[in-house]
């Protein structure tokens, strides 16, 4: 391999569709052929016919597809491992590939909200009917673990190669509808939760500050941030077809009446996380989470904003957490490595 040819590489999760497509757009518009991109994703097909019409848009673009589930530890090990034996380095790590796991709409409190909070209506998902308590295959909590903890892994695995970037940048996708109230440390994963992508989105600003904290003391070139799309029309949450369509529209609506939140494209929505990748690190605080806005004329900016309701002590307490079942998880998998039978 020769690693010459790599001047910036970026690796997006979820880069297929949403919001990952969106920021492939952006950082192949502001880095040029400067760039190589990895594409992080799960599904073959869906990867292969993003990357087409990234080509088609960007002829010059340098794209790598890499197979991942993030909700699977083992995937994500093997997909680490992948990126340590073929890249000298990481610019930029986009933990952006999520799930909002539903079955069906509250109606009766969707009525309710279009009478007594129509803006909230439209910026969080409070009439969607969460799935509660649902496992994934490592025996975690299955939302947890394709928003956060596949990430947290990544990161962990990643950190000598975004050091050796001299700028290493992971960038967080939490989301507008985070708030600390929806998470509970007792239940971390969110397994117990009746809102459980909420829980998994303030875990991911809360990993973002404490990881920040810790690449800035150990002085080791690494920042990590926390952003949040606004509201994106996109396919997560498995919502009826008729009902994205009208959503489509009213949000175009509510940006016109002036809700900055309504984002309602990718591309839109994309631009806090490539903001926060690209701006010079004194123009920015781990701190605080960076919002994608966009006018009621459709042009997108980006607005800074405290998180609300921070604590460091349940943020390192969810950290430690994490690197524990991170540590678990590696010690299984070398052993399971080291004990394999030869072919």
């Amino acid at each position: 391999m020769v690693f010459e040819k790599y001047q910036k590489v970026a690796i997006v999760t979820g880069a297929n569709s949403g919001v990952g497509f969106g920021i492939c757009q952006r950082l192949l518009e502001s880095q040029g052929e400067s760039l190589t991109l990895i594409m992080a994703c799960r599904n073959p097909a869906r990867a292969n016919k993003a990357k087409e019409l990234l080509l088609n848009q960007f002829p010059f673009a340098n794209i790598d597809i890499e197979l991942v589930d993030v909700g699977c530890t083992k995937s994500v090990l093997s997909f680490s491992a992948a990126i340590i034996n073929k890249y000298p380095h990481v610019n930029y790590l986009f933990c952006n590939a999520g799930i909002l796991s539903a079955c069906g709409l509250n109606w009766k409190t969707l009525i309710y909200l279009v009478f007594t909070d129509p803006v909230g209506l439209m910026e969080r998902s409070d009439s969607t009917i969460q799935n509660v308590g649902e496992i994934n295959e490592d025996g975690m909590g299955k939302v947890f673990a394709a928003n956060v903890f596949g990430h947290y892994i990544m990161m962990r695995e990643l950190e000598k190669l975004l050091s050796n970037s001299g700028d290493g940048r992971v960038v967080w996708t939490s989301s507008i509808t985070a708030y600390n109230k929806s998470f509970n440390i007792d239940d971390w994963q969110g397994i117990k939760s009746k809102e459980p992508y909420e829980s998994s989105k303030w875990a991911c600003d809360l990993i973002a500050i404490v990881s920040g904290e810790r690449f800035q003391r150990e002085e080791n070139h690494i920042a990590s941030f926390t952003t949040s799309p606004g509201v994106v029309a996109s396919e997560i949450g498995a919502l009826p077809v008729w009902v994205c369509k009208v959503r489509f529209l009213v949000h175009y609506l509510f940006r016109f009446c002036g809700v900055a939140s309504q984002n309602v494209t990718a591309y839109n929505g994309a631009i806090a996380d490539v903001y926060a990748a690209l701006e010079p690190l004194s123009r920015l605080s781990f701190l605080s989470r960076y919002n994608s806005l966009t006018n009621r004329w459709g042009k997108a900016y980006v607005g800074a904003k405290a998180i609300p309701g921070y604590d460091r002590v349940t943020a390192e307490k969810l950290v430690e957490k994490c690197e524990l079942a991170y540590q678990a998880f590696k010690k299984n998998s070398d052993l399971n490595f080291t004990t394999a039978p030869a072919n």
